[in-house]
């Protein structure tokens, strides 16, 4: 689930967002939709931390509920950023958050592919 979130997310609903919208409304939507969905796969990972025995699901979710809740923690900042103009402070920032993303999604990617076919197969 955290993996086709987050491939939608960032393959989809961005894209069409900074597309389709004018810019003013798709930085509204933006704002709005970053927060949920760090939110939610931060929550969905949480459950995998409690509803597994395996060790390294229950890590792979662990880490990933790091990431979201510090993605959570810089969304404030990075919008401030963009409110003073500090192009510099936003796009670090920014690349923080994606970083983070990118990192949860690797490790659940991995997870599928090696990890799990390991234990299972």
């Amino acid at each position: 689930m955290v993996i086709t979130i987050i491939l939608f997310q960032s393959l989809v609903i961005a894209p069409v967002a900074n597309i389709s919208l004018a810019t003013e409304s798709a930085a509204i939507f933006l704002r709005s939709i970053w927060p949920i969905f760090f939110v939610l796969v931060g929550a969905i990972s949480a459950t995998g931390v409690i509803n597994t025995d395996q060790t390294r699901a229950r890590n792979v979710n662990l880490i990933t509920v790091v990431c979201m809740i510090a993605c959570i923690i810089l969304v404030p900042r990075i919008n401030l950023a963009m409110d003073v103009g500090n192009m510099n402070l936003w796009k670090i920032l920014h690349m923080s958050t994606v970083a983070l993303t990118l990192a949860s999604l690797i490790l659940h990617i991995f997870y599928i592919v090696r990890w799990h076919r390991i234990k299972n197969g």
